[in-house]
């Protein structure tokens, strides 16, 4: 279940970072020495940065990122699996490349989780390929697990040729596919906690230090530390210059930079894609984060209330606040804003009733729809007839004159029929006695 959990996750993030990319220019802009660098924010899931970032690289021992997700997902109990260390394993590394020390222990059982940390923390060459042997049933069905893992992530443009990363000309990766994969490995139970420790001790073993100079405050004089990493792999081979896979943590705000190809020499001696993560950790802090777009107390629509003596008029404000990740200094004219809210409501109304809703988009991201929500409370204090006539006043003095002259009119109608009937009852009573008397 947690493999499951771990895969839908890294789905998700994925699927985020790709909306993202697409939907807003965030504006920023780096001078890098790195040939290829992808960065992202992972907690909005938006890549800010990209330099050659689909460009086909040499991953060196970033590769390592990948041997890990294979062990970790095929050792049910890394803390008490043990392998037996085969010199045959180790024949043919070259004794300068980056080992954990594993040829003084021939013969010897090694838990996992002792061989991951020799893997991660001083890159050893030697634990890649012990791990692989017993993941695999050997080196190249280990490396077949290793390609079929990364079509599965989604990565276009890799193909492993081994588990550590030295140098094959069918061996590649991009800084956006490593990008893919190292979220996925972050999803893991025991990825961060290992990646990111400065010194461990295995037992019989001495004392492994993490190459990763940016987490480790005394490592060359503190040179390269950025306070805020957390993790994750170095590399380097001449033919792939300096690589390093990072992730950073400041408040919450998590990113995740990938950089490949740095230049090096040996003269010079230093690690320009270290220079590089921090000068870009640096700046995106500095520039990018959440923007409150719009807050609950922002009034963005005003609606009439009826049954209010002198009139109210109510603002509605979003349900809760609108924000997206933009740059610091965003432009604010790209903001489209639509209100979809009732002209007119009849009070009572209480704080916090739906008046309507508003839709926010910045560019092509779409930040939702949101309610709109009443302020404050209105009570009722004028009764319906009353706002009506108050409301049509001229109306009621028409009607009402109109009422009184068809009154007036019927009253004289019937006081001039019935002084006709007098009148007429009066001609026949004289005329009855005219006739009574001619008789």
């Amino acid at each position: 279940m947690k493999r499951i959990a771990a895969f839908v996750i890294s789905v998700m993030m994925i699927c985020l970072s790709g909306l993202s990319a697409s939907a807003v220019d965030y504006m920023f802009s780096a001078d890098t020495v790195s040939d290829a660098v992808y960065l992202e924010n992972l907690s909005a899931g938006a890549v800010v940065y990209e330099k050659n970032s689909d460009k086909r690289s040499y991953p060196a021992s970033t590769t390592k990122i990948m041997t890990f997700i294979i062990t970790a997902e095929n050792v049910g109990d890394l803390e008490h699996t043990e392998v037996t260390v085969r010199q045959e394993l180790l024949d043919g590394l070259d004794p300068e490349s980056t080992m954990m020390g594993l040829s003084e222990h021939i013969g010897e059982k090694v838990s996992v989780r002792d061989l991951l940390y020799g893997l991660m923390l001083p890159s050893g060459n030697d634990a890649a390929l012990v791990l692989a042997d017993y993941v695999g049933g050997g080196i190249a069905g280990f490396v077949e697990k290793m390609n079929a893992k990364a079509a599965e992530l989604g990565c276009a443009n890799t193909h492993f040729a081994n588990p550590h990363g030295l140098y094959d000309a069918g061996h590649y990766s991009t800084a956006r596919d490593m990008a893919l994969i190292t979220k996925y490995a972050m999803t893991l139970p025991d990825f961060m906690e290992i990646c990111g420790t400065v010194y461990y001790t295995p037992a019989g073993f001495n004392t492994l230090h993490n190459t990763n100079y940016m987490i480790d405050p005394e490592a060359e004089g503190g040179s390269y530390y950025y306070e805020y990493t957390r993790g994750i792999k170095t590399g380097y081979l001449d033919e792939a210059g300096k690589c390093l896979v990072t992730s950073s943590d400041k408040d919450g705000d998590q990113y995740l930079c990938v950089c490949f190809g740095a230049r090096f020499s040996y003269e010079e001696n230093v690690n320009y894609a270290m220079k590089d993560t921090a000068k870009l950790y640096e700046q995106a802090y500095g520039s990018l984060g959440v923007q409150t777009i719009f807050s609950p107390e922002d009034g963005l629509a005003s609606v009439d209330v009826k049954y209010v003596r002198n009139g109210k008029t109510l603002s509605a404000v979003p349900g809760k606040a609108i924000t997206a990740f933009l740059p610091n200094q965003y432009d604010k004219s790209k903001l489209k804003v639509e209100v979809s809210c009732a002209e007119q409501v009849e009070a009572p109304v209480a704080k916090g009733d739906v008046l309507g809703t508003v839709s926010v988009r910045y560019e092509d991201l779409d930040l939702g729809v949101t309610d709109l929500l009443a302020a404050e409370d209105v009570e009722r204090d004028i009764s319906p007839l009353e706002a009506f006539i108050t409301e049509h006043m001229v109306l009621v003095i028409i009607l009402t004159t109109a009422l009184l002259l068809i009154l007036v009119s019927l009253i004289a109608l019937l006081s001039s029929r019935s002084s006709r009937k007098r009148r007429k009852a009066r001609h026949h009573s004289r005329a009855r006695k005219g006739q009574r008397f001619r008789d």
